[in-house]
């Protein structure tokens, strides 16, 4: 898809709106405008943990601001126009000042708790032609993994994005000195799900489960995603993928990824991804992984969720530069509450050209929890 066709997919889903859009009347108009007639939604979350690590020269601990769904609270504003159509507004904020990016061996604090945007958008949506979103908003690939995931162990492993959890880390030199290396585990693990930014996108209505975009970023970059779900007898489906072009940026390339989760009304689920970026240089970065979860209501607190992670990349960190994690994890809800209690344990191991310095194994184990209002 060209820049062009993306343009003109935008410039219709606007003219749409226009044309599908009865006119409004005084009233109707006034009280959009005054806010008499808007809902407001005030949400947040608190989200920390205690993460403890083993390099394989020295063991520690460290406290954390959850990267599984960080400490935010937002607004939500919407009011009708008529039966068909919804203007509304979102504005939401994040504070961590313990981000995961910043947190090593060698740091202990870091993020100043300080706020930072992550949406700040208007929407039109109609009940038969879709929505049209302007502003700062998720892009396509954003939440692709970490909402992958079917199970409620996927509180536990981030989705399936679990190096967000520990993502300043370092591996270890295997040397006699054994120095803290540069690379991080976020340096090595991680999918291609991008975060927020500038953007308008047309999404389309829900259609037998199946909803679909396209977005246009800035220095025309744009990306398309798709998101599919339903049940079948007594089994729970969730697709996810999305294609992004990010040449605009000059080093990135593009990116693609498809994932899928399915769940028994056993409580038995199973999730894999995988996905393919290609850089202006050096080879294609792979990434790839896959969760077996179980989910069942074990006590009177709420649903209990169990899984066995697993993922890995090719390149991701550099030419011939692969990793492999595995663990294993829990979430437990606490419904009456609105929060949930999480840990996981991890294994981390990076493989380099023999060339090169080797690296030590890291082993990281957390307890947190999540508040939300």
């Amino acid at each position: 898809m060209t820049f062009k066709k993306t343009l003109m997919a935008g410039a219709a889903g606007a003219a749409l709106f226009a044309i599908a859009a009865p006119v409004a009347t005084p009233a109707e108009a006034g009280s959009i405008k005054n806010g008499n007639a808007t809902d407001l939604t005030v949400y947040g979350q608190v989200n920390r943990n205690m993460m403890f690590y083993n390099d394989g020269e020295e063991s520690g601990y460290r406290h954390q601001d959850g990267d599984n769904g960080s400490t935010r609270f937002g607004l939500k504003a919407s009011g009708k126009v008529n039966e068909s159509v919804t203007l509304g507004a979102q504005i939401e904020m994040e504070m961590q000042s313990n981000n995961p990016n910043t947190i090593s061996q060698s740091s202990e604090t870091g993020g100043g708790g300080t706020f930072d945007e992550r949406k700040a958008l208007i929407y039109f949506s109609h009940k038969q032609f879709g929505k049209l979103v302007m502003g700062q908003e998720s892009v396509a690939s954003d939440g692709m993994s970490d909402g992958l995931d079917l199970s409620y162990a996927a509180g536990a492993f981030a989705g399936m994005d679990t190096s967000l959890l520990v993502a300043g880390m370092l591996f270890r030199n295997d040397t006699t000195t054994a120095g803290l290396s540069s690379t991080s585990v976020r340096t090595v693990f991680k999918s291609f799900d991008r975060g927020r930014e500038d953007l308008i996108r047309y999404e389309t209505p829900k259609l037998n489960g199946f909803v679909g975009e396209v977005d246009l970023y800035d220095s025309g970059e744009w990306g398309i995603g798709a998101k599919y779900d339903n049940k079948f007898g007594g089994v729970q489906v969730r697709v996810r993928a999305f294609y992004e072009n990010l040449s605009g940026s000059g080093t990135n390339g593009d990116a693609w990824q498809i994932g899928a989760s399915v769940k028994h009304d056993s409580g038995i689920s199973l999730t894999g991804l995988y996905g393919k970026q290609d850089p202006d240089s050096g080879n294609d970065h792979t990434t790839y992984g896959a969760t077996l979860g179980y989910t069942a209501n074990m006590n009177s607190l709420g649903a209990t969720g169990i899984g066995v992670h697993f993922e890995g990349t090719q390149d991701v960190g550099g030419d011939n530069i692969d990793g492999q994690a595995v663990g294993i994890g829990f979430n437990q809800q606490i419904k009456s509450a609105g929060a949930n209690i999480y840990g996981n344990v991890m294994w981390w191991d990076v493989d380099v050209p023999s060339t090169s310095t080797q690296l030590d194994s890291l082993v990281t184990f957390m307890v947190g929890g999540q508040v939300k209002f």
